[in-house]
């Protein structure tokens, strides 16, 4: 259940010679890709390659931290296929993929063409309309009826993740309805459900154009759902706090009479230890909000789902990257968590029973041990040093039926002895865990 573009383009026959029509192969994919990221620099978060199900290259492209990334990728006819999510971040959004799809088209020289088998349409009618009362119509109608749904299904009181773009994370809150702009409470869910226009303060991008809100939804997507807070570990770390203090000033300098998340400004320009003009207005302001609630996910655990059914519980402040494509690190200063998931089958190909793959992969005579349903684990504590070094480790497996998974624990500290137990005992299998409601699509 979800609002976009779903389109297929072809070489307009101005540019047709008579001769094999082209096609939108990888090379012409490239060219749309330098195109789209220089048009787009300012939006861009990243663009990346991919496979489709025939082996077929496909681009994707992020535009917004809200919204889902965009597709192209050709057809089996040669034609062009462009797919963008839009409802998460919003009716701006919509307008501006809209916009930028159509300059796409006049520059390349594409016509968007309909087919007789698959059904080829902007969803709020918007790209071949330009009716922008129509376009918001649309988006208010859809989050009306998506909290309704919702409030229908929340009734046996499972969480949901409500126009919220998947990363791989759960986030550990209280509340039963997660936006990426922040928890909802099931109080709110019944305003929306009466009055769906009060649902738009979960978009990022919701006004045309890229004014102060535009600037304060990209800043506040960034605060809730990326964001350590605390000092950064890493380049990229420091880049997107500045990246944040970018959009607040743009916002503030457009309407500074928004509302501002002022104490966690503050904390942004105390981590990047720079001089800012703002400053003391900044700090003013943090004092007289100290009962504000925090912005910010990461600053409670979260949960990784690791593939293949896996997941495990992390701070929510720790980096995160994959070594050599698989295996999952997490780290701060002093700890570090490293989870690698695999298949395990027999001679014949039968997948293997939990406490078989144990028995195969025993750990030491006496370990510790865990079970979580089908999930069963054995664990053990050694400790680790050289001339350099000296710390604790927990290496451990998890096992549930036909797949297992290895995870090593380092830390400082023996104190820290249970907090790597129970790292080790978060790591779960989905067969093992209720999975979490989401309704973005």
């Amino acid at each position: 259940m979800s609002l976009g573009l779903y389109l297929k383009g072809q070489f307009a026959s101005e540019r047709l010679t008579g001769q094999q029509p082209p096609i939108f192969d990888r090379r012409k994919l490239e060219e749309l890709e330098t195109w789209l990221t220089n048009v787009a620099f300012d939006e861009l978060e990243w663009s990346q390659w991919t496979d489709d199900d025939d082996g077929n290259p496909c681009l994707m492209v992020l535009l917004h931290p809200g919204a889902e990334p965009i597709m192209l990728s050709p057809c089996e006819d040669g034609s062009l296929l462009v797919a963008a999510a839009t409802s998460s971040a919003g009716p701006g959004y919509h307008i501006f993929v809209c916009d930028l799809v159509r300059k796409l088209s006049q520059v390349h020289g594409i016509d968007w063409v309909a087919d007789d088998q698959n059904e080829f349409v902007d969803e709020t009618g918007y790209f071949e309309s330009g009716d922008k009362v129509k376009l918001y119509s649309e988006f208010e109608l859809w989050i009306g009826a998506l909290s309704k749904r919702v409030k229908e299904l929340s009734k046996n009181g499972a969480k949901f993740h409500l126009a919220m773009p998947f990363d791989g994370h759960q986030f550990d809150v209280p509340e039963p309805i997660l936006t990426q702009l922040g928890p909802r409470s099931l109080d709110w869910l019944d305003l929306v459900s009466a009055k769906p226009l009060c649902g738009r303060d979960i978009f990022p991008w919701w006004e045309d154009g890229h004014g102060a809100e535009y600037h304060l939804g990209r800043a506040l997507c960034y605060m809730w759902n990326t964001v350590r807070w605390r000092e950064p570990l890493t380049e990229k770390e420091a880049e997107l706090l500045e990246r944040i203090m970018e959009h607040l000033d743009s916002a503030y300098s457009l309407d500074p009479d928004l509302q501002y998340p002022w104490k966690e400004w503050a904390q942004v320009i105390d981590f990047l230890g720079c001089d800012y003009e703002y400053e003391d207005q900044i700090e003013t302001m943090a004092e007289k909000a100290l009962n504000a609630k925090l912005v910010g996910y990461r600053r409670q655990g979260v949960r990784k789902n690791l593939g293949g059914g896996w997941s495990v519980g992390v701070p929510g402040n720790f980096v995160e990257e994959l070594e050599e494509g698989q295996t999952f690190l997490a780290f701060d200063e002093t700890r570090n968590v490293r989870v690698t998931c695999m298949s395990a089958s027999d001679s014949n190909g039968q997948s293997l029973d939990a406490l078989d793959i144990l028995q195969k992969i025993k750990v030491i005579d006496d370990p510790l041990k865990y079970e979580h349903g089908p999930v069963h684990g054995r664990a053990f504590f050694e400790r680790v040093a050289d001339e350099e070094s000296a710390f604790w480790m927990l290496r451990g497996v998890s096992a549930a039926h036909g797949t297992f998974s290895q995870i090593t624990i380092c830390f400082e500290t023996e104190s820290e002895q249970l907090w790597a137990v129970e790292t080790w005992k978060s790591l779960d299998h989905r067969s093992a865990q209720q999975k979490p409601g989401r309704t973005h699509d």
